[in-house]
């Protein structure tokens, strides 16, 4: 749990127009009855037309209520819910509340642009013409009351006949005043919960400026000591320009003697392929020489030539051995 998604869970639910208020104190300790109006809500916001059964009466309705609201946003809106931090009901929960919240904020506030979008180019107005902002915020405020219309709406089925009840009785005075006074109680509850928020808004403002004080003083004694250190020299930077003016002649020195070793590999490699060629040469003669030789002696076994006494066939061979 953390402060910022506390907050923005409860500017999520506000913009959307959740009738309770919820402060950061809620969820500091277990609320399952909070969490549960919370899901049951924005189950209802999202789709009105699913039914799942709210009674948390018991261990075992919670589960189900749970496991029905999580089955809900998965296979509708591919939203995975942890039940084990929402049947928690602490702050961890908040992580899981803030999903389907900020689905239906976003929706609202893309609904919005969509809005502001066609009325732009219904109307081709300046921006003198109208205040953007304002008409923003009515446009949202138009959405939540529409949305608390439609509510109140649904529940009109189910309030008809208390209403006709209690048009129909005879009004007493003392009950009248009862119910008043504990409207009275309720909002004077409701405004202590609401000072209670703003005195644990206080606080954490406080906090946060302090936070922010000293971040800021750590900044500028970071920046004071970057610019004392990039100020100064160090004493090995001398040392390191001869460094570098050396190793340019030596990166000089390295090519010189880098081209002429390839230079000369290139001279050996011509002079190995010079050698392999002329001694295949002298190979293939041999090979031919031979050949003829054999058909010579073929030739004087069966008689039909007489053999050179002078050697001339040697001869021949040296002069083809030496060409």
């Amino acid at each position: 749990m953390s402060f910022r998604e506390i907050r923005n869970f409860t500017e999520c639910m506000r913009s959307l127009g959740y009738p309770r208020i919820i402060s950061m104190e809620n969820f500091r300790n277990p609320n399952f009855e909070l969490v549960a109006d919370c899901l049951d809500w924005l189950l209802q916001r999202y789709d009105d037309s699913a039914d799942v059964d709210d009674d948390i009466s018991t261990e075992t309705d919670r589960v189900n209520f749970l496991k029905a609201v999580a089955q809900v946003f998965m296979s509708k809106a591919r939203i995975k819910l942890n039940i084990k931090r929402l049947y928690a009901a602490d702050g961890l929960a908040v992580k899981e509340l803030l999903k389907i919240a900020t689905l239906l904020y976003q929706a609202t506030a893309r609904a919005d642009e969509d809005v502001d979008e066609q009325a732009g180019a219904e109307f081709n107005l300046s921006a003198k013409a109208f205040d953007v902002k304002l008409t923003r915020q009515l446009a949202s405020e138009i959405t939540q009351r529409g949305a608390a219309m439609y509510d109140a709406l649904g529940q009109e089925s189910a309030l008809r006949e208390d209403r006709l009840r209690a048009i129909s009785r005879n009004m007493d005075i003392e009950d009248i005043e009862q119910q008043v006074h504990e409207q009275i109680s309720t909002v004077q509850e409701n405004v202590k919960s609401v000072e209670r928020m703003l005195g644990n808004l206080e606080k954490d403002e406080k906090s946060l400026e302090g936070k922010i004080e000293k971040r800021r003083n750590e900044l500028e004694r970071s920046e004071k000591r970057l610019s004392t250190l990039q100020s100064v020299r160090p004493a090995y930077m001398d040392e390191y320009d001869q460094l570098q003016a050396g190793l340019q002649d030596l990166y000089a020195t390295y090519l010189e003697r880098h081209r002429n070793l390839m230079y000369l590999e290139n001279e050996l490699e011509s002079h190995n392929r010079d050698e392999e060629e002329k001694a295949e040469e002298h190979d293939q003669n041999l090979k031919r020489m031979q050949q003829r030789l054999q058909k010579e002696e073929m030739k004087i076994l069966r008689g039909e030539q007489q053999v050179d006494e002078n050697g001339g066939d040697f001869d021949d061979f040296d002069a083809g051995a030496g060409g």
